[in-house]
């Protein structure tokens, strides 16, 4: 198994303090958390010297969160989505991302016909990642009414048919909302392109929310049987550690990224 640290998980901090944090904690590799990025270059800084701080602490990035907007949206909407897009796989690039999550959008009443004309628009997606050389990884997320499960999420990539698309796969999602075990034989050979790494307090499901995410192993998700799921795909690509922890957030990053690193080999370990 491949881990990686998703800065997100210190909270709001420094671009530069977030890659220093993970490589002390034990990370090789990062899932670049752009709007970090995006600080860091509004600061007066150039994505030549953002790459240099990935370089100068032997850190690579391993992908990149997020891009939005892209799945459902029409005329001026679109336009704007795209753009912003585009930009932000003009920064992978630049960084050396290969992946970058897409949460998936779409209307609050969904029709069939509006599943068609997603996995259209997705194949849009992906030929503008292609040309940069990325693979799009669309997220389910618990709760959304129309790309909420893994089956969804599996069906819409399998109907789009593009090379540069995969399914992002967060564990929190997966159990927090309405898929189930059995949703991993809807994938029918569609590609897990990225996992966000997590668990989470013991609660029902319905009142489960991002706060609620603890680092893996330390929470109530059936996390060796999900990610022996995940494994038995022929999953070879990165688990990225994402939470949104306020109690990690006010803690020191460096003692964050090596608990998270503790956390990851003691579940590789346990497999």
């Amino acid at each position: 198994m491949k881990f990686c640290m998703n800065p997100i998980t210190f909270g709001d901090r420094d671009f530069a303090v977030g890659i220093e944090a993970s490589a002390k904690g034990g990370f090789d590799a990062v899932e670049l958390w752009l709007p970090h990025v995006e600080k860091f270059l509004a600061a007066g800084h150039t994505p030549a010297e953002a790459r240099a701080v990935l370089d100068d602490h032997g850190v690579k990035a391993a992908g990149a969160c997020f891009v939005a907007g892209l799945i459902a949206s029409a005329g001026e909407a679109k336009r704007k989505a795209f753009d912003a897009a585009k930009a932000r796989f003009q920064l992978c690039q630049a960084l050396g991302a290969r992946t970058i999550v897409c949460v998936g959008d779409g209307p609050a009443q969904p029709t069939p016909d509006d599943y068609h004309d997603a996995a259209e628009q997705a194949r849009e997606v992906g030929d503008l990642a292609a040309s940069f050389g990325l693979t799009v990884g669309i997220e389910f997320v618990a709760g959304f009414p129309f790309v909420g499960t893994l089956a969804t999420a599996a069906r819409l990539v399998s109907d789009a048919d593009h090379v540069s698309l995969g399914i992002l796969f967060d564990c929190f999602h997966f159990w927090a909302g309405r898929s189930k075990m059995a949703d991993f034989d809807h994938l029918r050979g569609v590609p897990i392109a990225f996992v966000h790494l997590n668990d989470a307090l013991d609660l029902p499901r319905e009142i489960l929310r991002d706060s609620h995410r603890v680092l893996p192993g330390r929470g109530a998700f059936p996390l060796r049987e999900i990610v022996g799921c995940i494994e038995a795909t022929g999953f070879e690509g990165y688990y990225s550690v994402e939470l949104f922890n306020e109690q990690l957030f006010a803690a020191d990053p460096v003692e964050v990224a090596t608990m998270a690193r503790e956390a990851c080999d003691q579940l590789a370990a346990s497999l």
